[in-house]
């Protein structure tokens, strides 16, 4: 697997890259997120993080801003129906934390805006991924070294409120919502607080 390019940017377009690493021209397919992302960018030396898409005999590398919106880029292809051309049409009508938003708060609406996503294949992407983009955003966490002590209810409800806040919900209504749910479930880890909190908060 080829997991980064460091080169000189030779040609950007809107849908691909080629980067001249020690005299080997590579050819990457990006989102408009990354082709934003690089502006002023050409004939520098730049490093792009990638995924070699393999199929058959068809070998595909493709290169992104970040290491956040390859790790969506993953994401999406491993749902059923969704191949590289069309998650790269999501990054590039929509940022990695609108597309994280959009499938937490389970916004069919919002992903149904994107050119070839249907409502079935919107609720296909939310009920596949949801769980593993709550888990993510409590990963990166833990990776900012915010360590819970697990029988603290007030430290898993401080983290649990930090990630719904991630997600875009007011931390008013967040808070009394997570109220409600530790008074009758004060057992509760982290991960079950948040995706219980979810399906409450959305329907206020």
């Amino acid at each position: 697997m080829i997991t980064h390019l460091r080169g000189e940017l030779v040609e950007k377009t809107k849908s691909y890259l080629i980067i001249d690493c020690h005299g080997v021209g590579y050819h990457i397919h990006i989102s408009s997120y990354t082709y934003s992302s690089l502006l002023e960018k050409e004939g520098k030396y730049i490093c792009i993080h990638t995924y070699l898409f393999i199929k058959e005999n068809k070998h595909v590398l493709y290169g992104f801003f970040d290491k956040e919106e390859r790790k969506i880029f993953s994401y999406l292809i491993s749902v059923n129906g969704i191949g590289p051309s069309s998650a790269i049409m999501l990054l590039s009508s929509m940022t990695p934390y609108e597309i994280e938003k959009s499938i937490s708060k389970e916004d069919i609406k919002v992903l149904n805006k994107v050119k070839g996503i249907g409502t079935k294949t919107a609720q296909r992407i939310i009920i596949e991924l949801k769980d593993k983009i709550i888990k993510g955003i409590l990963t990166t966490k833990k990776e900012k070294n915010v360590k819970l002590l697990e029988n603290s209810p007030y430290l898993i409800k401080k983290e649990a409120l930090s990630a719904l806040s991630i997600l875009g919900f007011s931390p008013q209504k967040s808070k009394k919502v997570l109220d409600d749910i530790l008074e009758k479930n004060p057992e509760f880890s982290v991960e079950n607080l948040i995706k219980e909190s979810l399906k409450k908060i959305v329907k206020l």
